[in-house]
């Protein structure tokens, strides 16, 4: 599936439809260059231009000056292109990517720049003219377009080898969603699938990018990039449950190691299957956000977007309701207001030199009460405003001081943080901070034998913590620690708790540099195929570090001594424990000792580790005949696991008719994933945890802490990993029938050498002492494994629906898969017999572990129609994405076993899993965006927001068994004013 901004145009001279792009955006002055390849010159003199037209090369030109743009067209089709000398000055091609023919690259190249190609039959040449300025063509990207051809959805000849996707800045702007993220873009992607409790009733004041798996893979192995830079959180990636967010030892964190808003992207590029060479560190996919470039003008943006929960339904399970809206924690948010403000200025500061400045703050405010049921405590505040905030600045410069050379900067700093609070718990106010910076430097050389693509960049990110107390408490309700909530369901409780007191600060960073070349070289002939080599390199060293500024403690397992005035807080030694023992009367009035028996102390310390990788790639696109092949090898090495790994990708293309109308398409590629910091940093941080306990207490004292026990292993004997990885068998066919394109896709991934957690008894490894150490300590193995396959078929019409004034766009996709895997992400457990592979009872029937169902992004299929309505006249665009997810049996665990009759007469203990039904989950999503002209290229706009307009109910089912629901009606308003 491809969505760009394509739309066919006249040509001059036969008036047939060429091509995929429509007349754009008047033009601003004949000028001109002659911009020619340097390759090939035997080719042309043997092969007529309008042939080569027709024939598919492997293109990669970025966004750029179009003189540049040009340059590399020429030498990656060998196809000269002539026009007058200053034609060219003063403007821009977004670029083209992907497997095209030379006429569709052509034409994504010129688009939008005022420019149109004709082919002159007397020189068999391409000659480059202005696009008459009529009202039909207005140059600023930032008016409401009023061609007739607005939007095309779904252009697969620009996939690469069916394994490539664009979402291009015409769909970014139009799809519903309203949260702005680059996720949120990828609903309408078929190979990608979200988290079952993304758009949960219960946490609807949320504002993190949602997790997403590609192709059945885990939703923390894809690769996120900007600009073609990594953005990945390698610290702890795969931890942001509820759970976690009251840890300790560790943080929730999110995949993304920088969220950035949509609005400053150009393009989204998303590699699902038959990935190039050029891509390493990922299972599931890569996923590339191309940030904008600098109009030539000066122009702005200023605008603000908001929802709150009195503009929302929510679908609340009856049994949940009471504590839903007497919410003490962020599990349940029956109140939110969710505000983004943004605001861009960009233009030229000179003819080759360009900046843009973006700023965009999306913030959350949900308000919770601090003890649950509603209880108003007299001696701390009831209610308090937990805040969710996700900042971006940007600084974005592209400088082309010639015709060979393009350079371009981006500075990004995108913090994020989150306020938090302890329910039922004093003092325990915790700040999550996230996300960090990145600087990148790029230069393109347009070199005599090759195009250069140079790469430096800086990234810090963090996933840091900010406490108000480093000691916690659990008490039980008594006059002295009397701030809590006496009350059980209703009724005084000896069992009611006032607890205090925060989990500490902590420190998290990866720091790190890459720096990266890439060579596109010149095309050449060798035994009668044309060859496309590529290669590359990348240099990178990360430093991660886990600090704990200061010691921390946890006071747990309550000890309460019977009711006589007689009893004290003095041990055995006969020293006092005022610290960590009280007396004083519980709710019934009755004088009760408390004391804790179990006591963690968490140790400050540093921990460091540092990898140091670098990765070489080739690659080649062979073409012979009606025949394209790919092959290509990667190879990367690291010192934190000290592993090499191999990676060969494969992709083949066959043209059946020479024609593409219908292309067959196959791969068969290898991925190697990341081996996370934290499976390194876990062991270390739990050698900086002890815990001393006693017993119970005897007559009027209590006993005195035993001798501290160490939690970890030796920080010094880290096991090594291997590296996970994924292989992939790709077929696809490409039809086109009546304008429409159908692409059929199935993909399947046989994961591997997967990381998850097991103790040091199920692995049969040496366990500790039990004195100064703790005898069954956690530890990672490469035990995990998964299967999936994958279906998709995409329907593209290059056609549009018109009527009335009006011209719709519209792309229908639709996947189907079935994924089994041993685990659900490398935080889980695994058992003895679940790392034994052993036989369990799922649905009743035997089954063994690794061939039980997915846990989460299992939707078996899904259908998705999205359409896109241009009003010119009315100022209007009216977006609509339809979205049907199949009912399906979700897996659950019942922590229950059973016994059954074996063949040797006995019986056999089996864990018992259930399959719960789960019903479709039908959605509507609609925008309608209205601008209203205040003077020349300025306008004031509004636009509403509508998910899930129907209001329908769907259901949620969790691996332990909960039903909880999605969000249901939303509106969102968001008002601006563009120069």
């Amino acid at each position: 599936m491809t969505i760009s901004r394509t739309a066919p145009f006249e040509r001059a001279t036969d008036k047939r439809l060429l091509g995929r792009s429509g007349q754009w955006l008047g033009a601003m002055g004949l000028v001109g260059v002659l911009v020619s390849a340097s390759v090939c010159a035997e080719d042309l003199k043997q092969l007529a231009v309008s042939q080569r037209l027709e024939q598919r090369f492997d293109f990669d030109i970025p966004a750029q000056s179009l003189a540049g743009a040009l340059i590399a067209f020429g030498q990656q089709a060998g196809i000269q292109i002539s026009s007058d000398s200053a034609l060219l000055r003063n403007r821009d091609s977004v670029g083209a990517h992907g497997t095209l023919s030379a006429r569709d690259a052509l034409v994504d190249l010129l688009h939008g720049s005022g420019v149109r190609w004709q082919l002159n039959p007397a020189a068999d040449t391409l000659v480059l003219e202005e696009i008459p300025v009529t009202d039909a063509y207005r140059q600023s990207t930032h008016e409401v377009l009023v061609t007739e051809n607005i939007v095309v959805l779904g252009t697969p000849q620009e996939s690469g080898f069916q394994g490539e996707t664009v979402i291009d800045r015409r769909a970014i702007e139009a799809f519903p969603g309203a949260n702005g993220d680059i996720t949120t873009l990828l609903q309408m992607h078929p190979s990608v699938k979200f988290r079952a409790d993304e758009k949960s009733s219960n946490t609807a004041g949320e504002i993190d990018p949602a997790d997403i798996s590609i192709n059945g893979a885990k939703y923390y192995q894809n690769n996120f990039m900007i600009d073609g830079i990594s953005i990945n959180n390698d610290l702890d990636p795969g931890s942001h449950t509820w759970n976690d967010y009251n840890r300790i030892e560790g943080l929730p964190s999110r995949a993304h190691g920088i969220a950035l808003d949509a609005d400053q992207l150009e393009s989204v590029k998303v590699y699902d299957s038959n990935v190039p060479a050029e891509y390493g560190g990922f299972n599931g996919g890569v996923v590339d956000a191309i940030t904008r470039r600098p109009t030539e003008d000066l122009h702005g943006k200023v605008s603000m977007n908001m929802t709150r929960s009195s503009w929302t339904r929510f679908h609340i399970a009856d049994d949940q309701r009471s504590t839903f809206e007497q919410s003490s924690d962020a599990q349940n948010q029956p109140e939110f207001r969710k505000f983004t403000y943004k605001a861009t200025l960009e233009g030229h500061l000179t003819e080759n030199f360009g900046l843009m400045a973006n700023f965009s703050r999306k913030t959350s405010i949900i308000p919770l009460n601090a003890y649950d049921n509603g209880y108003q405590s007299g001696t701390d505040d009831g209610k308090h405003d937990q805040h969710r905030q996700i900042d971006n600045y940007i600084l974005k410069g592209f400088w082309t001081p010639s015709d060979r050379l393009e350079t371009k900067f981006n500075i990004t700093h995108a913090p994020q943080e989150g306020e938090y609070f302890r329910s039922n718990t004093r003092d325990s106010a915790t700040v999550i901070h996230q996300g960090g910076y990145q600087a990148s430097l790029q230069a393109i050389w347009l070199g005599d034998q090759a195009t250069y693509t140079h790469k430096l960049a800086y990234t810090n990110l963090e996933s840091s913590r900010t406490s108000d107390s480093s000691i916690y408490k659990s008490w039980r309700w008594s006059e002295e620690k009397n701030w809590g909530n006496p009350y059980r369901n209703g009724v005084l409780s000896t069992a009611a708790t006032s607890a205090e007191g925060g989990m500490g600060d902590l420190n998290q960073t990866q720091v790190g540099a890459t720096y990266s070349v890439k060579a596109e070289w010149l095309p050449v002939q060798l035994w009668g195929t044309n060859h496309n080599f590529q290669t590359g390199l990348e240099l990178s060293q990360q430093t991660a570090t886990y600090e704990r500024p200061s010691d921390v403690w946890t006071a747990t397992t309550l000890g309460v001594g019977a009711s006589n005035g007689s009893l004290t807080c003095n041990t055995a030694s006969g020293a006092l424990d005022s610290e960590y023992c009280s007396i004083a009367k519980n709710p019934l009035g009755a004088l009760t000792r408390q004391y804790f028996r179990s006591l963690n102390y968490y140790r400050e310390g540093k921990i460091e580790l540092t990898e140091r990788r670098y990765g070489l790639f080739a690659q080649d696109r062979i073409e012979l005949g009606k025949l394209t092949l790919r092959p290509g090898l990667r190879l990367d090495v690291d010192d934190y696991m000290d592993k090499k790994t191999l990676a060969p990708r494969f992709s083949a293309e066959y043209d059946v008719f020479a024609d593409r109308s219908t292309v067959l398409t196959g791969g068969l590629n290898r991925y190697y994933g990341r081996n996370l910091f934290i499976y390194r940093l876990a062991d270390g941080r739990e050698a900086l945890r002890w815990r001393r306990t006693r017993g119970a207490a005897s007559g009027t004292t209590i006993p005195d802490f035993a001798g501290w026990v160490n939690y970890g292993v030796d920080e010094n004997s880290f096991r090594k990993l291997d590296i996970p990885y994924d292989d992939e068998v790709m077929l696809g066919i490409s039809q086109r029938w009546f304008d429409t394109t159908f692409d059929l896709k199935y993909v399947h991934r046989q994961g591997k050498d997967q990381v998850v957690r097991s103790t040091a008894r199920n692995l049969d490894l040496p366990t500790g002492d039990g004195v100064s150490t703790i005898a069954n300590y956690y530890t990672y193995t490469n035990k995990g494994k998964s299967e999936s396959e994958n279906v998709s078929l995409t329907v593209s019409p290059d056609w549009r629906i018109k009527g009335l004034g009006t011209s719709t766009s519209m792309q229908l996709a639709l996947d189907w898969n079935r994924t089994r895997s041993t685990h659900t992400d490398y935080q889980q457990v695994l058992s003895a017999s679940e790392v034994d592979d052993n036989d369990v009872l799922y649905d009743g029937k035997v089954t063994a572990y690794s061939e039980l169902p997915t846990s989460d992004f299992n939707r078996p299929w899904t259908a998705r129609l999205t359409a896109i309505t241009e009003m010119p006249a009315l100022h209007l665009t009216w977006s609509n994405f339809l979205r049907y997810r199949g009912p399906y049996q979700q897996i659950v665990n019942t922590g229950k076993t059973a016994s059954l009759p074996n063949s040797e007469g006995g019986l056999t203990t089996y864990d018992v899993y259930e399959a719960a039904t789960v019903k479709a989950a039908p959605t509507w999503d609609t925008r309608l965006y209205w601008e209203i002209p205040t003077a020349h290229e300025q306008a004031v706009f509004a636009a509403v927001d509508i998910t899930n307009v129907l209001d329908k109910v769907s259901p949620i089912v969790s691996y332990s068994g909960t039903t909880t629901y999605e969000i249901g009606r939303q509106y969102w308003l968001e008002v601006g004013y563009r120069f």
